[in-house]
């Protein structure tokens, strides 16, 4: 018998054998523990078994947000070190949408099921494929990154704005330095 009231747990019996079997449907993380076999003779005679519980997450190696040059190549690689077994699906998504091969030419997407890892690879990139990119995998929670397609002119025009940024605040640290030291110097 089990001592729970939680119908998650069940005692199986296997038929012609002095075999028991504890049964948890759905494991969850709050069910990792010791749990304790007991047979009811005297001396008790009992054997405590640890049971740990993994959350198998999917994870693209590169960071949340990702700016590409158009023309450009992307390659994502997407892990799931934790996943039970081998998994069946890796698989893409852009935007909700599942990527193959046939949505756009260019794209491969390259699994290998005992390296548990996955690698999206997209030729010559252009802004169209700028969005959201999701890698999620057999009994694994799924992960994902934004991909953002950049045109050189753009790119250079976001440099010289954030050069101009850094640069007025270094202006007026300069200028409000000099007026320090004058301030004393007339004093």
């Amino acid at each position: 018998m089990t001592y729970t009231n939680d119908q998650r747990f069940l005692a199986r019996h296997l038929d012609n054998s002095d075999e028991w079997i504890l049964k948890i449907v759905s494991v969850q993380t709050r069910d990792a523990g010791i749990y304790e076999c007991q047979v009811s003779t005297e001396p008790k005679i009992s054997q405590a078994y640890k049971l740990t519980v993994v959350t198998s997450r999917a994870q693209i190696l590169a960071n949340r947000e990702l700016f590409i040059q158009s023309g450009s190549d992307i390659n994502l690689t997407c892990i799931a070190p934790q996943a039970p077994g081998p998994y069946t699906h890796m698989l893409w998504y852009k935007d909700s949408e599942l990527i193959s091969d046939s949505t756009r030419g260019g794209i491969r997407v390259l699994s290998e099921q005992q390296m548990k890892t996955s690698n999206l690879v997209i030729s010559r990139v252009i802004h169209a494929d700028s969005g959201n990119y999701t890698c999620a995998a057999d009994n694994s929670n799924s992960d994902s990154v934004f991909v953002h397609i950049i045109n050189s002119e753009k790119h250079a025009a976001m440099q010289h704005e954030l050069a101009s940024r850094i640069l007025v605040p270094r202006i007026l640290l300069t200028v409000l330095t000099l007026f320090y030291f004058l301030e004393r110097v007339i004093k």
